[in-house]
């Protein structure tokens, strides 16, 4: 059973080193130059070569066959590919900046929004006949006075203690807490000589 064993092996590495040597004879053959691997070339050849080159630069070919167009359209044509690429381009980055402009403005928007919140109520004085117009998400509680609602386009302002909506005309209860929930002309009409009231938020006295 060894012998078998000592004579599979044998023959194994006698295959081994015969397909070693074949190996790098093939490599010698394929490095020699002049083979059928590595030909020699001529100087006039490599000319000709570089000559054939220069011509399908010159002419704006691409190694495919001529249809007739002279160089002077093909320059024309890729004229006209840049025009259309650069006005492309331009409409890309008009667009851009139209964008980049609106997002600004919404930013500045929410800016002045965090900005008014988070500095709190302010005590508002206002006159007899005097209208207070409440911006998105503004609140106000009346101190003293009397006042009554004013309804914007959509509605009217959001009586959150007592849990209904005030419209046109109605009696604002002090010590309330109002929302208004959009900025489209809501808010309160002093009808008393004067009114205090606490305001978070945006509004404007007219």
């Amino acid at each position: 059973m060894n012998k078998n064993r000592r004579v599979i092996f044998v023959a194994i590495a006698l295959v081994c080193v015969t397909l070693t040597f074949t190996a790098a004879h093939a490599a010698n053959t394929s490095a020699q130059p002049g083979s059928e691997f590595d030909p020699l070339v001529t100087k006039s050849y490599v000319d000709e070569q570089i000559q054939k080159l220069a011509q399908k630069i010159g002419s704006g070919s691409s190694g495919r066959p001529s249809t007739g167009t002279s160089s002077g359209s093909v320059d024309e044509q890729v004229i006209n590919n840049l025009r259309t690429d650069v006005s492309d381009l331009t409409s890309l980055i008009i667009e851009a900046y139209m964008r980049i402009q609106s997002l600004e403005k919404q930013n500045m928007e929410l800016i002045q929004k965090v900005e008014e919140l988070e500095r709190g109520f302010a005590v508002v004085e206002a006159a007899k006949g005097q209208r207070i117009l409440l911006g998105a998400g503004a609140e106000v509680i009346v101190r003293s006075g009397e006042t009554l609602a004013i309804s914007g386009e959509l509605g009217g302002l959001a009586d959150v203690t007592a849990a209904k909506d005030l419209t046109e005309g109605m009696q604002v209860t002090n010590q309330h807490l109002l929302i208004s929930s959009r900025k489209d002309g809501r808010g309160l009409r002093v009808v008393s000589d004067v009114a205090f009231l606490l305001i978070r938020g945006s509004y404007t006295i007219e």
